[in-house]
């Protein structure tokens, strides 16, 4: 049995014709193409995609990388120049802010009017109009015209659209961003719910713990084109390494962040520059990159480092990251010997803390930084997700979430 994906793009591309005077779109229109007086920029090209039902796609790169037009263009709001797009089932998407509403509607009136677009009838809206009204709960504003709506409301009436039609396909570009921390909250709590329940995601953000988190996938699209695409841990991580290169070219000229060998060997990810290493890094109740504790126990690990004078201000941390690779604490240690008496110095630093998390897997991202200011820091050496380790359960078994924050409950007569 062949299953249809959700998805399917097909070497897609866009190209605008960018005219330099106004004069020259007449004189292109008088040549009839036997001149050209345009030049072209292709904002995509050659996108070949297939995603699969159910899945979340997170889409990342930066400001005119394509990622907008690439939505549009899965929406339907843009017409290809080049290739196809195969969608099937029912799309809903937050794209522009406010796109698909007519401000002088009301929000009832838009929410009847954006229902008809995706295809429901006038008896299906008023079954989910309660719904949406409750999950967007704007009040009074409701019965109000859209253009005295803030940009936050906004958002909240047409996320709320999106998400109670129940689409095959949900596409938000960066929409949430504009909402207060608790409806934030709300919104992933019930894509969440929509991906399980098979809808198929595509989102935009430049919250990478975001990506990280809530995605399945990711795209990294760079000069309109893929540059990179997989686990979303790690797509992440290529993106920061040019985020980090561009930084060190712009205050150090000349220095560049690029991949380096990693602790880890093939399957590991590292990156910065020449001026230091981590030199290697070990569990010290295995020896070795892995290892496993029971809950609460001490996990210690012990990291070698070194760095040349060029590093006026070292700074050698860990950061312990969940199975997704989020982020849950971690710690710098910025007491450290300048290299100019003995370049490059070599330090031995052993870190200690408490089992107390949940049973699952972990891991530890190392690094070294230049830190010349409290509000600055330049990488030389991250070694990401290079120590792994388990931690097994505890007899606390209502424990939620990640950390065991050792909450003692009394029952009060």
């Amino acid at each position: 049995m062949t299953f249809q994906p959700a998805i399917r793009l097909q070497q897609l591309g866009k190209c605008y014709q960018i005219y330099e005077n106004p004069e020259d779109r007449l004189k292109q229109f008088f040549w009839r193409g036997k001149k050209q007086f345009y030049r072209e920029f292709w904002a995509l090209q050659d996108i070949s995609l297939e995603v699969q039902k159910g899945k979340a796609i997170g889409i990342i790169g930066r400001n005119g990388s394509g990622k907008s037009t690439l939505l549009q263009l899965i929406a339907g709001t843009l017409n290809p120049t080049a290739g196809t797009v195969e969608v099937n089932g029912r799309l809903a998407a937050l794209l522009e802010l406010g796109s698909g509403f007519n401000p002088d509607f009301t929000g009832r009136e838009n929410v009847y009017l954006n229902g008809s677009i995706l295809g429901l009838s006038q008896e299906e809206l008023d079954r989910r109009f309660d719904s949406i009204a409750a999950f967007a709960d704007i009040g009074d504003f409701l019965d109000q015209p859209v253009r005295s709506y803030s940009s936050g409301m906004l958002m909240r009436l047409a996320f709320s659209v999106s998400v109670n039609v129940e689409p095959d396909i949900l596409i938000i570009d960066e929409a949430l961003a504009v909402g207060d921390v608790g409806f934030q909250f709300k919104c992933m709590e019930r894509l969440d719910r929509l991906t399980q329940s098979g809808t198929t995601l595509l989102f935009v953000s430049h919250d990478m713990s975001t990506i990280k988190a809530f995605c399945d996938h990711a795209l990294y699209l760079e000069h309109g084109t893929i540059k990179a695409s997989g686990d979303p841990a790690d797509i992440v991580e290529l993106y920061l390494l040019d985020m980090r290169d561009d930084q060190r070219r712009a205050s150090v000229p000349g220095a560049s962040v690029a991949l380096k060998p990693s602790l880890a060997g093939s399957d590991g990810l590292a990156f910065g520059t020449e001026q230091g290493k981590i030199v290697s890094a070990e569990f010290l109740n295995s020896g070795g990159l892995k290892a496993i504790f029971n809950h609460g126990n001490a996990i210690q690990f012990r990291v070698v480092a070194e760095y040349d004078d060029s590093i006026a201000h070292p700074t050698i941390g860990a950061i312990v990251m969940d199975r997704k690779h989020v982020p849950i604490g971690g710690i710098y240690f910025d007491d450290l010997p300048s290299a100019s008496s003995q370049s490059p110095k070599r330090v031995e630093l052993v870190f200690t803390f408490a089992a107390k998390l949940t049973e699952g897997t972990y891991f530890v991202t190392l690094f070294i930084q230049d830190c010349p200011a409290s509000s600055f820091a330049m990488l030389v050496d991250k070694q990401v997700g290079v120590l792994t380790f388990d931690v097994l359960g505890s007899n606390k078994t209502r424990l939620i979430g990640v950390v065991d924050l050792d909450i003692d409950v009394i029952m009060e007569t």
